[in-house]
């Protein structure tokens, strides 16, 4: 069974267009001395735990995800930053039984998506420790493959998120980072209803000032 319709694809540039160009208007910025500690643009790396919404894909893909993102971003001041970043998640599972007279009837299934993310953060408290609220849009590109079976569906979505967290400064240049977010990527309909490639991500990682 596909667990997804296969999607008509559409051309990402819109984000790729906004990740480019958005640096130039925080430009007149950079002749103001920073604080100590404090960095105009930064780049990060985080890993963490993916728990999906859906209950259907939950069923076939049952192992832990382990998802993992690079970011790069910039302060627009010391309370908001903006931030684009790639996040890449694979696993495989195997077919949900829909005839109980053939137990013997599953396929072997492997899954991966890659996003596009363009957000914001605003940091609540600016000191060492210092949680955030954030939100923003994605774009995903997802391919499900059945290995024994000549089947592929693959597609692409937008969707948006979530999030919060803190950060806790470790030097005068690098962060310490933990969030929890949510995420929507609404699919369109499968074999079992409504589908939701998004879910619950909780993840720790590093943040370093670039300059």
């Amino acid at each position: 069974m596909k667990t997804i319709d296969k999607k008509t694809r559409s051309a990402p540039a819109i984000f790729l267009a906004v990740f480019l160009f958005l640096p130039g208007f925080s430009l007149p910025g950079l002749g103001v001395p920073k604080p100590v500690g404090e960095y105009h643009f930064f780049s990060g790396a985080t890993s963490g735990y993916f728990y999906p919404q859906q209950s259907t894909f939950q069923k076939i893909y049952n192992k832990p995800i382990w998802p993992v993102e690079l970011e790069i971003g910039w302060n627009l001041n010391r309370k908001m930053s903006v931030f684009g970043a790639a996040r890449y998640l694979e696993t495989s599972g195997n077919t949900v039984l829909l005839a109980t007279q053939r137990p013997e009837e599953t396929y072997t299934l492997r899954w991966r998506m890659a996003t596009l993310r363009l957000g914001m953060n605003y940091w609540l408290r600016p000191s060492r420790f210092t949680p955030f609220l954030g939100a923003g849009v994605s774009y995903s590109f997802y391919k499900e493959q059945w290995l024994e079976a000549p089947l592929t569906t693959e597609g692409e979505k937008t969707g948006f998120f979530i999030q919060s967290g803190a950060r806790y400064r470790l030097s005068r240049r690098f962060h310490a980072l933990a969030q929890l977010e949510y995420s929507s990527i609404p699919a369109g309909s499968g074999a079992q209803g409504k589908v939701n490639l998004g879910g619950l991500n909780l993840s720790l990682g590093l943040m370093a000032g670039i300059f």
